[in-house]
């Protein structure tokens, strides 16, 4: 088992504590406030006993018993209904709150599955991104701020800065609506602190709540892996299958990287087999088609002209208003 599965599990195992104790402490709570409720617990459990008890010294009663049994557990569950119902407390206070209900927290559902969550978690510690989980908090869309973008038109372009965003904006939204159907990837370039790690985190937040398996990696970190994969350094070949297989791929920083003439053919790789099975990706870099020709080849902005939505920010750095 990979290190970062291990750690996923002993924080799942955290979790699933943390939200048994939460119930206990409710229970505890209602049973303070109407200790008529404990009674009926202890009731119902000296009541079963005692009739199991009976069914085995009278067997040929156990018809009887039962059903006596079962009249005694609805008499005390409609005495229990009331009461909480009178106190206005929820009639399911006893059950567990976990933060995933499909696999309450176990890392896997009923049927043997690994759950949707835990692989993401699994993804995000993988890749080393920690602090991805700290921008999706800051990150959605229903926090983007078109206002932080001028509205004047400048010789350099024909819209203004907000006017470009708020399109890009709604292209980006209506991407993550139609995700099952759309045909094409997103990429922005453009330079820093324009909101390009912004709009990809808002669309990797909304598609994750949707029940999508996405891998968020910078290019830095990807290319590491696809070196360690190469000369048999990388402890789990899940990592790999995860870069090819995910719902969505998102890599930051295209054009950080230190060059190496193997990570051209690394891309191409990734980028026709993930479209070639309609899978979809979003990149981000501070590199314009020009750039992105030069560093790495025309035969590569060939393909992402044809299987991208490419759009270029532009305007002031809006990290100094977001202070």
């Amino acid at each position: 088992m990979s290190e970062a599965r291990e750690r996923v599990r002993e924080r799942y195992r955290e979790k699933r504590e943390r939200a048994q104790r939460r119930r206990d402490r409710r229970v505890e709570e209602v049973y303070e406030l109407i200790p008529r409720l404990r009674e009926i617990n202890r009731e119902v459990n000296r009541f079963g006993f005692d009739s199991i008890q009976r069914m085995r010294a009278e067997p040929m009663r156990r018809k009887e018993i039962q059903k006596e049994l079962d009249e005694k557990f609805k008499e005390l569950e409609r005495e229990t209904d009331e009461l909480l119902d009178k106190h206005g407390i929820e009639r399911d206070f006893k059950k567990c709150r976990y933060e995933c209900m499909e696999c309450e927290d176990t890392g896997y559902t009923q049927d043997g599955r690994m759950c949707r969550c835990f692989k993401q978690s699994i993804a995000d510690e993988e890749y080393n991104s920690s602090n991805i989980n700290v921008l999706l908090k800051k990150c959605s869309f229903d926090k983007f701020r078109l206002d932080y973008y001028p509205d004047e038109i400048t010789d350099k372009h024909k819209e203004s800065p907000r006017r470009n965003m708020e399109r890009i904006y709604n292209r980006t939204v209506k991407f993550c609506e139609d995700f099952a159907v759309s045909e094409k990837s997103l990429m922005f370039t453009g330079p820093t602190g324009l909101g390009k790690t912004f709009l990809s985190c808002a669309a990797v937040g909304r598609l994750i709540s949707d029940g999508y398996f996405v891998v968020y990696v910078r290019a830095t970190k990807l290319f590491t892996i696809f070196e360690d994969n190469k000369f048999g350094r990388l402890g789990d070949r899940k990592v790999i299958d995860d870069l090819y297989g995910c719902d969505l791929l998102v890599i930051d920083d295209l054009g950080a990287e230190a060059d190496s003439r193997f990570n051209l053919s690394y891309l191409f790789d990734i980028i026709d087999d993930r479209t070639s099975r309609g899978k979809k990706m979003i990149i981000n870099t501070n590199l314009n088609l020009p750039d992105l020709e030069r560093r790495y080849s025309a035969r590569f902005t060939s393909r992402l002209v044809e299987h991208f939505q490419i759009f270029f920010l532009y305007g002031e750095d809006i990290r100094f208003k977001m202070i």
